[in-house]
Formats: C-alpha cells, sequence, structure tokens
C-alpha cells in the first residue's frame, strides 16, 4: 500500500505542459518538396538548438511537429543540403490550437571569398535573385542578432540592388551577421510586407565575416503568398489591446491607414513598438502591447520614413504630447484623426 501512496505523491508532483501541434508544406515554387526536415525554434536563428523536429517530409511536402505554447520560427532543410527552407510568417504565435504554416524553399549556394584592402574592417557582396534571376530594386539589411525578429531597417541597409541584383556593403566590423533581402510592391525600403511582396532569408545565417576578406553570396527570393494572418508587423503582438476608429477630416471612418505606438514623444525613424493592421472600411483598428505604461500614439497610410505629400496622416489629440496611459486591464477605445499631408 506504502507503494501505490509514495507513486501518487510523485506522480502527482510532476509538471506536464500540454504541446501544440503545428501542420504544414514546404513547397519549391509551387510544387511540394519531399526530404526536408521542418525544425521549430525559440527565435530566428535557426543555428540554435531547435525545440522540436518534424520528420522528412514525404512526396507531398506534408509536415507536423509539436511544441508548447508561445513563439516559435519554422526553418527546413535538406537532408543533402541543398535546399533551404522557412515561413514567412516567422515568428509564429502558438496558442493551443493546431496551426497551418507553410515554408517556402529556394536553394543554397556556396560561399566564396576574396581579398579585401582594409585589413581592420570586411566587406560583403551578392546577387539577389527571383526563379534563378537576377532581381532590381531589392533592398538587404544586416541583423547583429535577433532581437527584434530581423524586422526593421537592422544595423545596415543596402542600397537597391541594380539590374543585376548586385549589393554590397564595406567597411563592416569583424562578426556574425543576418542578412535578409525584401522588395516592396510599394517600393518602400521598410515596412511590413505583403502577399506578393518577395522575401529572402540567407540560409547560411548568421554568416561569419573576417576583416580583409570580401564574402560573396548568393540570396534567392520568394514570393510571399497570402495568409489568414495579417502582414508581419513590427513587433511581437502582446497581451495587452487597444482599440479605436480612424477617422479623416470629414469625421468619416478610414480604410488602408495603421495607428501606431512609441514610447518615445519624439517620433522619429525609429521602429514603432506596435502597429496595427491596414484598417478596412469601418476605421477600426487594434495595437497590441506586452507591457502597460505610457505610448504616444498616431496613424499613417504608410509605413517607414517620412509621411509623404497627400498621405493621411495625424496624431492621438486626447492629450497634448499624444501620449496615452496604456493598462493591463481594459483599455477604452480612442479615435485618432488623420489628414492629408500638406507641405505648402
Amino acid at each position: 500500500m506504502k507503494y501505490v501512496l509514495l507513486f501518487v505523491v510523485l506522480f502527482s508532483s510532476v509538471s506536464f505542459g500540454f504541446a501544440a501541434q503545428i501542420k504544414g508544406r514546404v513547397v519549391l515554387g509551387d510544387e511540394p518538396l519531399p526530404g526536408m526536415r521542418v525544425r521549430a525554434y525559440a527565435n530566428l536563428n535557426s543555428a540554435t538548438a531547435p525545440l522540436a523536429e518534424s520528420t522528412l517530409t514525404p512526396a507531398d511536402g506534408l509536415f507536423e511537429l509539436e511544441v508548447a505554447d508561445g513563439f516559435v520560427a519554422l526553418y527546413a532543410a535538406s537532408a543533402d543540403g541543398r535546399y533551404f527552407a522557412f515561413c514567412g510568417r516567422n515568428p509564429l504565435l502558438v496558442q493551443g490550437d493546431a496551426l497551418w504554416a507553410g515554408l517556402q524553399a529556394v536553394e543554397i549556394f556556396p560561399v566564396a571569398s576574396s581579398a579585401y584592402a582594409d585589413e581592420y574592417s570586411a566587406a560583403l557582396e551578392g546577387v539577389v535573385s527571383l526563379d534563378g534571376e537576377p532581381l532590381a530594386n531589392v533592398y538587404v539589411s544586416l541583423y547583429l542578432d535577433v532581437a527584434e525578429d530581423l524586422k526593421g531597417q537592422g544595423y545596415r541597409l543596402s542600397a537597391p540592388t541594380d539590374d543585376d541584383g548586385y549589393f554590397m556593403f564595406d567597411g563592416l566590423p569583424e562578426s556574425g551577421y543576418f542578412l535578409v533581402a525584401r522588395k516592396r510592391q510599394t517600393a518602400a525600403r521598410v515596412g511590413p510586407l505583403a502577399a506578393g511582396d518577395m522575401l529572402g532569408v540567407f540560409a547560411g545565417n548568421p554568416l561569419a565575416l573576417k576583416s580583409a576578406t570580401t564574402t560573396q553570396v548568393r540570396l534567392p527570393m520568394v514570393v510571399r503568398q497570402p495568409s489568414e494572418q495579417t502582414a508581419g508587423l513590427p513587433d511581437r503582438p502582446g497581451a495587452i489591446s487597444l482599440t479605436g476608429l480612424i477617422l479623416d477630416d470629414s469625421g468619416q471612418p478610414r480604410a488602408g491607414l495603421h495607428a501606431f505606438a512609441y514610447t518615445d514623444p519624439v517620433i522619429g525613424h525609429q521602429r514603432p513598438v506596435a502597429l496595427s493592421p491596414e484598417t478596412t472600411a469601418s476605421g477600426e483598428f487594434k495595437l497590441n502591447f506586452r507591457e502597460p505604461g505610457t505610448y504616444y500614439l498616431g496613424a499613417r497610410q504608410a509605413y517607414g520614413d517620412s509621411p509623404a505629400p497627400g498621405e493621411f496622416f495625424g496624431l492621438y489629440e486626447g492629450r497634448a504630447d499624444h501620449g496615452l496611459k496604456i493598462i493591463s486591464g481594459k483599455n477604452q477605445p480612442i479615435e485618432i484623426q488623420v489628414f492629408p499631408i500638406n507641405l505648402d
């Protein structure tokens, strides 16, 4: 009897974590890709130890794996080292229910190197392509870490690639870098990606650059596919929310605008800590925050760079400094009025 009681005590002291299921498919172009092992990571650094991994994908490219609730990033690699795949919605929020995720694959190319004139710094050059063809007007970002989920301008942002898909960075400190390439249909340098925009994630992230060396890479891109989820946001959504309406100068709801929030009352070119998806015809928006505090709010039509002439833009007028105290409980809805930018 005492053994039974001991078993019950030991059993009851164990904490069980319930896993959520992620299912999806790996494709190369429009075709399913077999032989890929999908791995889930705690962040966007695929060089770290994975949280979970799938078996090799069969002929239909389907996979499934289980992870605990939270944010995960999905990457995949072929057993022969020929292909690399990523989810364009990384990181994904897993919350108990089964989640579907698509991964798009690209071919892996070898890295080359040559001498660089400066013995105290490094250089990086490469070619960006889509379906094997060089791609112009692509912006390549370098990140020093994955703390901000490889979003925003990063440590360095290239000039747009030329007709040969060429980009270059020089005078770089010797370090490891994460390479991400983006081409938006709007031609904007920064901002959330929409369906139809192009994205490239370097398979060898983080890439180690050495002083006195020019490293040469090829960076294939994919076209971001439509999704039930919104476009990628500049930060992971938090549990605290604020809703409201964006209205134009006549007091009518305005579609196609983003609400934004900063922690600094001087709104510059840094990334907002919260950004809403585009409003629909109702003008309703929702901002998500990870922490309570005072935030400085506004709304605009585009994202990144200064507002352009004709763009709708406005700041929250509930306080003179455009700030609002966000609490952990229920936040009252607000209104933000926008006006077309006029430089005259």
